[in-house]
């Protein structure tokens, strides 16, 4: 049986700055980090940007074991500016932790942890198959922003609906009842319904079977929308504790701190995170990777439209 606490992120090298900051914001947050055994999901992280990484823990007490994730599984899957296929690597987490991992903690590359993740850790989670925080952008399935096919899913319209950027895994359940299986199949069936990525697939496969936690545990920008308590679904407590005191700030939309049009009241926290000695050079690097992704999909589109005047010349001919 394994004692330490089991965290688990999933990156690419777009994100390789931001699991920087995320993990250690948990190292720096924790009275024993020795206790923590951090996995990442490697999805395909350069050997400079992992050194980094290892570089800004400032922590030898922390080990990170690096997983290599198997894209074929999620080809097919929807992704958009912000959100790449690692997004989908959590549902691979009971596959590639070892067997008698039967817990772990996923939090995504794009929070800042401000609390001991110790205290999450020893949270019951009995026999539901995870905790999360009720998403506070589609608090239920019937939310606008929620599941498009509950109905047709028979799921009721009052059934919470979950943010996945926070989880607490019960492995063993999972690996029981092959949920992850469950999950990327309803991705690959009902693709044509599917808003938000691998979010949508475990709220369809888990309605009514996870727990909550502490929605501090999981702050979302959309909380900043309300004017007051009142206007918010939290009571007065909840409220003013979640916006003044949250364990976990989540950047969740489209704006991240390391754009420059990020609004976020928080913004400046993720850089705290962040030795800029280490990470100077990312910035310019990530520019020249933009650039020449534009003049390749310039070069790409001249180039079919070339073969297009191709055929059509040896067609008129």
């Amino acid at each position: 049986m394994h004692n330490s606490i089991v965290l688990v992120c999933a990156a690419d090298d777009n994100y390789s700055m931001p699991l920087a900051a995320t993990t250690c914001s948990v190292v720096a947050n924790m009275k024993n980090p020795q206790n923590l055994s951090l996995y990442v999901i490697d999805g395909g992280i350069s050997p400079v940007n992992k050194t980094r990484i290892i570089q800004n823990l400032k922590s030898e007490q922390v080990k990170i074991t690096w997983i290599k994730a198997r894209r074929s599984q999620f080809k097919n899957m929807q992704i958009s500016s912000t959100v790449t296929i690692a997004a989908y690597y959590r549902l691979l987490i009971p596959a590639l932790l070892p067997s008698d991992i039967e817990k772990a903690i996923y939090i995504d590359s794009d929070v800042i942890v401000r609390s001991d993740i110790e205290t999450l850790w020893h949270t019951e989670i009995g026999d539901k198959y995870l905790l999360a925080v009720q998403d506070m952008g589609a608090p239920l399935v019937s939310s606008p922003r929620g599941l498009v096919n509950y109905q047709e899913l028979g799921i009721p319209a009052d059934c919470k609906y979950f943010n996945s950027g926070v989880l607490v895994f019960n492995l063993k359940k999972w690996r029981q009842d092959n949920t992850s299986l469950a999950v990327i199949k309803y991705l690959n069936d009902y693709k044509q319904y599917v808003r938000w990525f691998d979010q949508d697939g475990l709220n369809a496969i888990l309605a009514g079977k996870w727990g909550e936690i502490d929605p501090r545990w999981n702050q979302m920008p959309y909380l900043f929308r309300f004017g007051s308590w009142q206007e918010s679904p939290f009571s007065q407590q909840e409220y003013y504790n979640l916006l003044n005191n949250p364990y976990i700030i989540h950047y969740s939309t489209r704006e991240k701190p390391w754009h420059d049009n990020c609004s976020h009241p928080q913004k400046e926290l993720f850089y705290q995170y962040l030795d800029n000695s280490i990470w100077s050079k990312w910035y310019t690097e990530q520019a020249a990777k933009k650039r020449r992704q534009k003049q390749m999909a310039v070069f790409q589109n001249m180039y079919g439209s070339f073969k297009q005047q191709i055929k059509s010349l040896i067609k008129a001919s």
